[in-house]
């Protein structure tokens, strides 16, 4: 009899041993636990209110075992996706150094060949030279599709051709990488104020408020970024410096002999001014020095001769 009871009650240890371990086998399958392990937490870091729960509970009812699960196709593409499919991005970039007859001439030439070819002159100056010829820097702003002719144009303006470089930058890669970056902060901004209308609570609001205001300034730097290359590879720029031909003139400059004697005789009276100040210092403090230096050299020699004699 004692035997019988010892075997049923093993029995119905093992019996509940398999129900726990068919328990534990089935409980996440079936959803009972979410995958933070508590039924009240989010994963996107902070915590929400009941209603809210209630609301996004319908999209966290888990399948039936066995179903396959449908993978959700991404919200945009990624830059590597989209940048074959835009046109290239080059900021474009030309220096050139000329020789010209005439530098006045020459920078509007210059400004009339950007104009021609859809832009404008960004920057100039010019000075004059000891010798009577100027020299400066201009630079242009032309439509990028236009550079090679708006280069040709410039060139066409110097006598010589001292020097000319031409740069280009590939920013193609980096201009869909900020489309990209852009779309997808705009969605979690749509994100975001969905969730802020549904938010119940001040705490709730707060947090999403602070996410909001996050990703607004992330498109405001993307936006600003984005702006900056649309605009360098919209037009190229190109700086010229220019200068004029030395020329033998006669005379290079007005000739005034008056004004000439004039500053001679002002350096003269300048140049005696200083002598006699130097005069005036050297017997006031000369004096002041070598005096008492006399004195003293007198005394010591009249007592030495006293105690010799």
């Amino acid at each position: 009899m004692r035997i019988h009871k010892h075997r049923v009650v093993i029995g119905l240890f093992a019996v509940l041993v398999v129900l726990g371990a068919l328990a534990a086998y089935w409980a996440p399958k079936l959803g009972i636990m979410d995958a933070a392990g508590s039924p009240g937490s989010r994963g996107d870091g902070f915590s929400v209110s009941k209603s809210m729960m209630a609301e996004d509970a319908i999209g966290m009812i888990a399948p039936a075992p066995g179903m396959p699960i449908a993978q959700p196709e991404p919200l945009f593409p990624s830059a590597g996706q989209t940048a074959a499919e835009v046109e290239a991005r080059i900021i474009k970039t030309g220096d050139l150094h000329l020789m010209v007859r005439d530098v006045g001439g020459a920078a509007a030439r210059i400004t009339e060949v950007a104009t021609a070819r859809g832009g404008y002159a960004q920057a100039s100056s010019f000075s004059e030279r000891p010798d009577g010829t100027h020299a400066g820097t201009i630079t242009v702003r032309v439509a990028a599709a236009e550079f090679d002719q708006a280069m040709a144009g410039i060139r066409a303006v110097a006598t010589v051709v001292k020097n000319e470089s031409v740069h280009a930058q590939d920013v193609t890669e980096q201009f869909t990488d900020l489309q990209a970056r852009l779309r997808n902060a705009k969605a979690q901004e749509a994100v975001y104020l969905d969730i802020l209308a549904r938010a119940r609570t001040v705490e709730d609001i707060l947090k999403v408020q602070e996410r909001l205001g996050a990703v607004r300034s992330d498109i405001e730097s993307l936006e600003g970024r984005i702006k900056y290359l649309t605009n360098v590879t919209a037009y190229s720029t190109i700086s010229a410096f220019i200068e004029e031909e030395p020329m033998v003139r006669a005379p290079t400059k007005e000739f005034r002999p008056a004004s000439s004697v004039r500053e001679a005789v002002q350096t003269l009276v300048e140049l005696l001014q200083r002598l006699a100040v130097g005069l005036i210092w050297a017997t006031i403090v000369g004096g002041g020095v070598l005096l008492p230096l006399a004195v003293l050299a007198w005394i010591i020699r009249a007592v030495w001769r006293h105690f010799r004699d």
